[in-house]
């Protein structure tokens, strides 16, 4: 009794779609809070040689002046718009079963085609193995999708800029979306070295924030690592005089956890990859000790935007059994960027 090759890509198919009917109970893997916020509101991808571009304003290119009777005045020419160009990257996962690891899980192999030949027992343990593998592979995948979408894109052959880069703690240095930084009008907001008292903790989020709204921004979103979130909330605890009145012959109650850390009513979300540098080498500001103020609304807005192929993002993909190995391959491809219109509305901040 044996399976073919079309019979093992069946019900591998067949397998993946019961997985995501029935996902097994995950105990490793952590929140991907910036993947979960930005894939509701992806934009397609539309191809083209440049990738894909957003259109800024830059400028007024003001004339204004004052005159009176004959007095002349000047005209000037203006060149108020610019695009910034983005490009998407290519992603691949993929695991592998090889007709030795098959056989001995219990299931024979051939070459026919027609009919099964396999038992009720073989086509049951290979959806259980494709079943556990798959579960790895998709879980793998988001987690470098999101540390993608994080990164500054340096890390990587044909990786594209992330937030890293689009919010930079050095936000004049380089090019971003084929705009020099070191434009005024192409810069966010950094403020790095930060001490851990509460006044001064605060003056950096209010102040990021009015630099934020000078410049007609917003920001939607507050991401931070532990350091900083431990930082805030016991600047805050410390900074607080509680008073507890408890009336005798009743229970009294205290929940020492903090509930929510908020903003101007923005919530912040702490990210667990912070914590881990994302599996690399801590850079000089250690991920934990970094706080995002990140404007992910619309694109009309100039948000933050993830864009990606809808036919083909996070996809199951079934390549053929090559000539040389008797190999069975499944993989996940996905084509992805970010695309950003308005850097000057992001903020980073971090401890020092």
């Amino acid at each position: 009794m044996a399976l073919n090759a079309t019979e093992i890509a069946r019900i591998g198919k067949v397998a993946i779609t019961a997985y995501q009917k029935n996902t097994p109970v995950d105990q490793m893997n952590v929140e991907r809070p910036l993947l979960d916020a930005l894939t509701p509101k992806a934009k397609d991808i539309v191809g083209g040689i440049d990738g894909f571009t957003i259109n800024i304003f830059k400028s007024n290119d003001a004339n204004g002046q004052l005159y009176s009777g004959n007095g002349r005045v000047t005209y000037n020419s203006r060149n108020p718009n610019d695009l910034s160009k983005w490009d998407w990257m290519n992603h691949h996962d993929g695991f592998v079963l090889s007709e030795d690891e098959l056989l001995r899980a219990g299931i024979k192999v051939n070459d026919d085609i027609g009919k099964s030949t396999a038992t009720a027992s073989e086509a049951v343990q290979l959806t259980n193995m494709i079943v556990s593998q798959f579960t790895a592979l998709k879980e793998g995948v988001k987690d470098h999708v999101h540390s993608l979408l994080w990164l500054d894109g340096s890390q990587y052959t044909n990786a594209q800029p992330g937030i890293d880069a689009i919010v930079s703690t050095a936000p004049t240095s380089g090019t971003i979306g084929n705009i020099a930084a070191s434009n005024t009008y192409w810069q966010n907001i950094a403020r790095t070295g930060l001490g851990t008292s509460l006044a001064v903790l605060l003056d950096a989020l209010e102040q990021s924030k009015r630099d934020i709204q000078r410049r007609k921004g917003r920001f939607t979103h507050i991401f931070v690592g532990s350091a900083f979130y431990d930082a805030l909330r016991n600047a805050v605890i410390a900074a607080n005089v509680t008073q507890v009145t408890y009336g005798g012959g009743s229970k009294l109650s205290i929940d020492m956890a903090t509930d929510t850390l908020k903003f101007d009513g923005i919530p912040l979300t702490y990210v667990p990859d912070f914590d881990t540098n994302f599996g690399l080498s801590a850079p000089a500001i250690p991920w934990a000790k970094r706080c995002y103020m990140l404007n992910l609304s619309a694109e009309t807005s100039g948000g933050i935007q993830l864009h990606r192929d809808s036919e083909d993002f996070m996809r199951m993909r079934y390549p053929g059994r090559p000539i040389d190995q008797y190999t069975y391959h499944f993989a996940m491809t996905s084509k992805f960027g970010l695309g950003c219109g308005k850097r000057n509305s992001n903020a980073v901040l971090a401890l020092a």
